[in-house]
């Protein structure tokens, strides 16, 4: 059984992001965060990371010895530009090595501009909260395109707006910490309209067809859409809460991508309304990033908790893989191509991650047998890193990764092997 979508190879891959593997990631303002105390879980800092920075070429080699044929991964904008205007050259010729490995190896490469972090001086100026900041961003995009664009043709330039907002804006447990609604949904707004600024900087810049297909840029957005439901469901208020949070968390977002306006509302918060017509066909797919769902209630100290008697991995999640094929099935309805861009579980002694990816994986074949076009599956993640304000109590890798010794071996799992074989049944047919 074949994956091809409309003339498109399938890609099937894993993903990593920048500051979580890379280390050594000074210049941006997750790392000033992280400094200090009681903004991270464990209390640890990024740090080194995974070395990937220095051990790319070994993570490359682990994403090909899986059968993998796609790596995405971000580029780090404050590396390249730690001042505003100035670029750093060593960086800029770093990724281009890195891409240029990816090439060597047969790995097509999913390359995200902005995962989470962002240049401290950004930060300064007042980060995505400042309209006027999305021109910096959109000289970003250009740059990148103009450098890479010979070896790149997919492209992603968000991960996840909603939860950058969310978690920065409302709840306040990431940089910058501030705690208003109104605030985070202005900035969603802002960067829904920054991936249009930036994708049309990508296609006007990277005109070069690195995979030979007859596109050169395709470009889209990674997407967290969460399965919501009301805790208890015979409580309207519950189902109030939980309609309220799906239509702002997920259904508008998708709705802004597809059409372009923006209309953005939750009760108690300025409602946020913008026309951006560069939104129209600046999507060449979303990305669906899927890990869980949660159970809403109005009340009470948990506003989101797992479904009560449910399992649950490390960190407290609900394990509910089939809730990919719900999740691609709600995205599809607004007309755009999809990409699973993350699906995962932190499952630090690998005994539920193998039936994890089985059960999600069998989701997707039931998607696409509905006749849902989906481009491609990237597991998250390729390696244990540092999960934002988690920490490192979060292992989402197919290899373990000693964070004591990064210069150790990546020891893979067996759920590695399951994923490897999973992809090539599909890949080879049954």
């Amino acid at each position: 059984m074949t994956r091809e979508s409309s003339g498109t190879r399938f890609l099937w891959g894993a993903g990593t992001s920048a500051h979580q593997v890379e280390g050594g990631n000074e210049w941006n303002d997750w790392w000033d965060w992280e400094s200090t105390p009681g903004k991270i879980d464990d209390g640890s800092r990024s740090g080194s990371a995974c070395l990937s920075w220095d051990r790319y070429e070994d993570d490359l080699d682990l994403v090909r010895a899986l059968g993998l044929n796609s790596y995405r991964f971000s580029i780090e904008w404050s590396r390249i530009e730690p001042i505003p205007g100035q670029y750093r050259d060593a960086a800029l010729d770093r990724y281009r090595h890195m891409l240029l490995a990816c090439r060597a190896r047969g790995i097509t490469p999913v390359v995200t501009l902005h995962h989470f972090t962002s240049p401290r001086w950004f930060a300064a100026l007042g980060g995505w909260e400042n309209r006027r900041n999305l021109s910096h961003f959109e000289r970003f995009a250009r740059l990148v395109a103009d450098r890479y664009g010979d070896l790149v043709d997919h492209w992603i330039t968000l991960n996840e707006p909603e939860v950058l907002a969310f978690w920065g804006y409302d709840a306040g447990i990431w940089p910058p910490g501030v705690k208003n609604r109104s605030r985070a949904l202005a900035v969603i707004a802002n960067l829904l309209e920054a991936h249009a600024l930036a994708s049309r900087a990508l296609r006007e810049t990277d005109r070069i067809d690195a995979d030979g297909d007859g596109r050169a840029t395709i470009v889209g957005i990674a997407k967290h859409w969460t399965i919501l439901e009301p805790r208890r469901k015979n409580s309207f208020l519950d189902r109030f809460a939980a309609s309220v949070q799906h239509r702002a968390f997920n259904l508008a977002v998708m709705r802004a991508l597809a059409e372009g306006a923006i209309e953005l509302r939750i009760p108690g918060a300025r409602t946020v309304r913008r026309r951006v017509d560069a939104l129209q066909g600046a999507s060449d797919f979303v990305g669906v990033n899927y890990y869980t769902r949660w159970m809403v209630s109005l009340f009470g100290k948990n506003a989101r908790v797992a479904r009560e008697g449910a399992a649950v991995n490390d960190l407290g999640w609900e394990i509910y893989p089939e809730g990919l094929e719900q999740a691609l099935t709600e995205c599809a309805a607004f007309g755009l191509p999809l990409m699973v861009t993350e699906n995962g579980i932190p499952d630090a002694s690998d005994r539920q991650r193998p039936a994890f990816i089985r059960a999600s994986l069998a989701a997707l074949d039931r998607a696409l047998a509905a006749g849902i076009d989906v481009r491609g599956y990237f597991h998250w993640a390729l390696l244990d890193n540092f999960e934002w304000s988690d920490g490192y109590k979060g292992r989402f890798g197919l290899y373990a990764v000693d964070m004591d010794r990064p210069e150790g071996p990546r020891i893979q799992r067996p759920s590695a092997r399951a994923y490897a074989a999973e992809v090539a049944r599909r890949s080879q047919g049954c």
